[in-house]
């Protein structure tokens, strides 16, 4: 079976914006909100160039802009950070039935394989081990939006072999 996960991107935003302006947390019982999801980090790395992926990451339980505070304190000592937020979302597959725990597991599959993949300077979890795809043959991502410098598919696991 093929999980295919559709990512739309936005972005870039500074940190300042991602901190004042990602704070759609949703409404009581359900927060299903729209500041939820994947997000990547560029900028400068010495070894890397100015734009480079810094950390692919997730915020699930907490919008962006609460994600992104845990992040200030190493962010702001970095140059030229940029931010693009990813929101996945399939109607028929994420719902509030089940707590929305089968989108918390497409999102947290989605950065290992991210992660895994394109191996962010700044992540050290993930990095080299093989997301584990359940019951599924592949996992393909497909990204659309403000992407920056991911590939517009992302077929797991062919992309590996």
């Amino acid at each position: 079976m093929v999980l295919q996960l559709p990512i739309s991107w936005d972005g870039p935003y500074t940190l300042r914006e991602v901190i004042k302006k990602l704070t759609d947390l949703g409404e009581h019982p359900d927060y299903d909100g729209e500041d939820y999801g994947l997000y990547q980090i560029y900028g400068k790395h010495i070894l890397g160039d100015p734009k480079a992926l810094l950390y692919v990451g997730s915020a699930i339980e907490q919008t962006f802009s609460a994600r992104f505070r845990q992040h200030e304190s190493w962010l702001i000592h970095e140059d030229l950070v940029r931010i693009y937020v990813g929101r996945i979302y399939s109607p028929r597959r994420h719902t509030a039935r089940n707590d929305w725990a089968t989108w918390k597991a497409d999102v947290l599959l989605a950065e290992r394989a991210m992660i895994y993949k394109y191996s962010p300077h700044y992540n050290s979890n993930s990095i080299t081990e093989r997301p584990l795809l359940n019951a599924y043959k592949k996992l393909v991502l497909v990204h659309s939006g403000q992407r920056n410098r991911l590939h517009k598919r992302d077929v797991v696991p062919d992309d590996w072999e």
